[in-house]
């Protein structure tokens, strides 16, 4: 009995030596140079199997080659499970995010540089809006034939509302200052995403290449930066704190997997590795396929999921600069569970107070975060208040010189209270379209802004992103009226940022700010989420 314990102990040591992600030996990380399109393979295998693709990993926006073996197990796995790989920066390491099309067309020739030097295809394996780019690299600039498949881990194919909100008329301060706008962050917003579909889904070099895509819905154990960015998303859908599951869905792609990651837990090898492991074949086996069909059931459960949730909008917003100390006000209406406070500035606040309708100061824990994220470059001041009292609040912030700012107020409700701005058949005009409050005392305040980033996909594009220009001033109109579209600029994306101001059934003062993104292209087509 003693002699078969002590066997069985072996065996599953040995078992551990193989598929933990332990350091092997003289296995180094890569060292990729920091301009863009420099690339280097990784560590080569002991023993090279010819029936194995080679990896190659493509990161994120903001992001570089390092994302995937700095504070990441992703490259141990592939290292220990027999693959060669490859990692690339793309126009991001300069410090100034590309869109779709400019970083596409440099990756798609080093895709093929890649390739060639392997003597083989590749499989990618990206994160983020490193998914979109190498669409675009495969689609577009014709690297299909050089790539079987394509693994995306928490990519905006449709785009995210996070970089919506970075171009209204709240967020513009903060955004231009730590550098958040920014061609590639343009590309991402929800309107300039419908266009590229429009673009791709029916390109005829579409369906050269299997794309199986991963999702996340578990913003909650990420980072501060993913914990704003969730709370926001779940305006619209589940999400991993950047990106939505519905999101993540590629229309003639494959959803796998929808699990409990946060934006940056769904590009480790722990978590995904042996997930991916069976999309990493070529061509794929028959146990590959059986999961194919498993998730063609899921894919279809997203795209219903999405159909049946659309806006629940619960956020009120302000932002803009203050001279060492500022105030905002927000409402809080009956029935709220609790709110959650966030005012992210470009410097830590020496303090953050928070006063209830009766005048009285909350003794209230406020956290303080660098942010390391989407918002990378501020800081994050968090406080949560559990059942508020109904009536208008005050946060009073306190910093040492000029800051600018974003106030983030979410609610979690307990009603069935929702505001949401619904687009036209054409996608020129805007209807606001409320559930629990009275129509007849409900406004809407909106302002206009427009960029106009030249994001055309030619070569010839501008890689500084253009300033915001107000195209409507502030303009107020009841909740049975359209908001219309200015398109006296052109051709670029117009965002509306839209004041909500109405009264519940019971009476009570009810706020809340939307965020509408539409993109016009140099035809007049508009294109709006």
């Amino acid at each position: 009995m003693k002699k078969m314990s002590s066997m069985l102990f072996t065996l599953i040591l040995a078992l551990s030596v193989l598929t933990a992600p332990v350091q092997a030996a003289g296995l180094t990380n890569p060292v990729v140079s920091g301009f863009p399109g420099a690339w280097s393979k990784g560590t080569e295998p002991a023993a090279i199997n010819p029936n194995k693709p080679v990896i190659l990993f493509v990161h994120g926006l903001n992001g570089s080659a390092s994302t995937w073996y700095q504070s990441n197990d992703m490259y141990q796995y592939a290292y220990n499970n027999g693959y060669q790989t490859a990692f690339i920066n793309l126009y991001d390491i300069t410090g100034t995010s590309q869109n779709m099309w400019t970083n596409g067309e440099l990756l798609a020739a080093k895709i093929k540089e890649i390739s060639n030097h392997f003597g083989k295809k590749l499989v990618i394996v990206a994160h983020s809006k490193g998914g979109v780019d190498t669409q675009a690299a495969l689609v577009h600039y014709n690297a299909f034939s050089y790539v079987s498949n394509v693994i995306t881990l928490g990519t905006p194919h449709n785009g995210s509302q996070l970089a919506d909100l970075a171009y209204s008329s709240w967020a513009s301060w903060l955004s231009s200052l730590i550098g958040y706008q920014n061609p590639g962050t343009y590309s991402m917003q929800t309107s300039y995403m419908q266009y590229f579909r429009s673009v791709t889904n029916n390109h005829t070099n579409v369906s050269k290449n299997k794309f199986y895509t991963f999702a996340g819905n578990d913003y909650e154990s990420g980072s501060t930066s993913e914990l704003f960015g969730g709370l926001f998303l779940s305006n619209y859908d589940a999400n991993d704190g950047v990106v939505t599951v519905s999101s993540a869905h590629l229309p003639n792609g494959t959803m796998v997997k929808i699990g409990k990651w946060n934006h940056t837990s769904v590009k480790t090898g722990a978590n995904m590795f042996s997930l991916i492991k069976p999309y990493l074949a070529m061509p794929l086996t028959s146990s590959s396929n059986r999961l194919n069909e498993a998730a063609a059931g899921r894919e279809q459960a997203v795209q219903s999921l999405a159909a049946r949730r659309g806006q629940q909008n619960q956020t009120f917003i302000r932002g803009g600069q203050f001279d060492g100390k500022g105030s905002e006000i927000f409402t809080v209406e009956n029935n709220v569970a609790s709110v959650t406070i966030d005012w992210i500035g470009n410097q830590k606040l020496d303090s953050l107070n928070i006063t209830s309708p009766d005048g009285s100061s909350q003794n209230v824990a406020v956290s303080s975060t660098a942010d390391d994220g989407v918002l990378n470059g501020a800081w994050h001041h968090t406080a949560t208040l559990s059942r508020p009292a109904a009536g208008e609040w005050t946060a009073t912030a306190s910093s040492n010189g000029s800051s600018a700012y974003l106030l983030s107020i979410s609610y979690d409700t307990n009603g069935k209270r929702t505001a949401k701005l619904n687009k036209s058949w054409d996608n020129k005009k805007l209807k606001l379209d409320v559930d629990g409050l009275k129509d007849e005392k409900t406004t809407v305040r909106y302002k206009v802004d427009f960029v106009n980033g030249k994001n055309d996909h030619s070569s010839k594009y501008q890689r500084k992103q253009n300033q915001s220009k107000r195209v409507k001033q502030q303009e107020s109109l009841l909740a049975t009226d359209e908001v219309v579209i200015p398109a006296s600029e052109g051709s670029g994306v117009y965002t509306v940022t839209a004041e909500i101001e109405g009264e519940t059934d019971e009476g009570f003062k009810y706020r809340r700010t939307l965020v509408k993104s539409v993109y016009m292209d140099e035809n007049g087509n508009t294109y709006t989420s």
